[in-house]
């Protein structure tokens, strides 16, 4: 549970790079929220004076802030599989011919 969050982001960036279509983001941020939201709801509880107990506003702020990180993983991995992306992973990597 520690890294799912980081695997579900780095299939998104995988997502990009095979061209998948870009619905995926949806079902991978909605997977995200859920795997996270009870753990959430638990710290806001907790929490006494927490700025923020909506459970339907955190549950849509989690939901929103999944996809914006899984989405910049897509673009990454879009980038990546384009011919500006492998000259720039030439030019990183010191491969100059």
């Amino acid at each position: 549970m520690k890294y799912l969050g980081y695997m579900i982001i780095l299939l998104g960036g995988v997502a990009g790079y095979f061209g998948v279509r870009a619905y995926l983001l949806l079902v991978l941020a909605l997977l995200s929220t859920f795997a996270f939201a009870a753990a959430r709801r638990q710290t806001l509880r907790d929490t006494p004076q927490a700025p923020d107990q909506n459970l339907l506003f955190d549950g849509a702020w989690l939901f929103f802030s999944q996809l914006l990180a899984i989405f910049g993983a897509y673009l990454i991995g879009v980038f990546c599989n384009t011919a500006g992306g492998e000259l720039f992973g030439m030019w990183v990597s010191g491969n100059r011919g």
